[in-house]
């Protein structure tokens, strides 16, 4: 159907998509229909001035990036949970350097995520030394994964000390639950 004012014929399709401007949200570049007429590199329907990971397809529910696997986020649960360190020191002991290695390499496998590195204690101690303890603990892991090849700008660190705990602090086993690193996606 045209329109009068281009004498009978339809709407020009400036950019040659096979869009015509006025169904085209980016009337002057090429893009994909179901991108709406926009750029849209990997395909997944995502615009690229939209999508987080313009080069990797993932869903429009993801910002465009791929989502992280249900086995990925529970290795990284059990890392937050194996990690050691020497006793109230954040000097992280030789028999967690596997499982840091195994998140280093989660990291680079999913390069368009950030991470942030939250350290967490039990209650057994002044508050104020927990929290810092918790703070230099998530900050020797993010220096562990920067010696591993992860860019710092993709890694944050944050201590809690004893105030978010997941285990009863009454107990022994709950207070080894307490004292962990997570690693939380973003």
């Amino acid at each position: 159907k045209g329109i009068a004012k281009f004498g009978g014929c339809p709407d020009p399709d400036r950019d040659g998509d096979g869009i015509v401007n006025d169904k085209d949200k980016c009337p002057d570049v090429p893009g994909s229909f179901i991108a709406q007429g926009c750029p849209d590199q990997d395909g997944d329907g995502v615009m690229d001035a939209d999508d987080k990971c313009p080069t990797v397809p993932g869903p429009a529910s993801n910002k465009g990036c791929p989502e992280v696997k249900e086995e990925v986020k529970k290795r990284l649960a059990f890392a937050a949970r194996a990690i050691q360190f020497e006793t109230g020191k954040a000097v992280i002991k030789p028999v967690s350097y596997k499982i840091l290695d195994e998140v280093a390499s989660i990291l680079k496998e999913y390069p368009y995520y950030d991470v942030n590195v939250d350290g967490h204690t039990d209650n057994v101690g002044k508050p104020a030394a927990n929290l810092k303890l918790s703070q230099d603990r998530a900050a020797a892991a993010v220096t562990y994964l920067i010696g591993k090849g992860i860019p710092a700008s993709r890694l944050v660190s944050a201590g809690y000390g004893d105030s978010k705990p997941v285990g009863d602090n009454k107990t022994a086993a709950g207070r080894a639950q307490n004292r962990r690193v997570e690693f939380n996606v973003l």
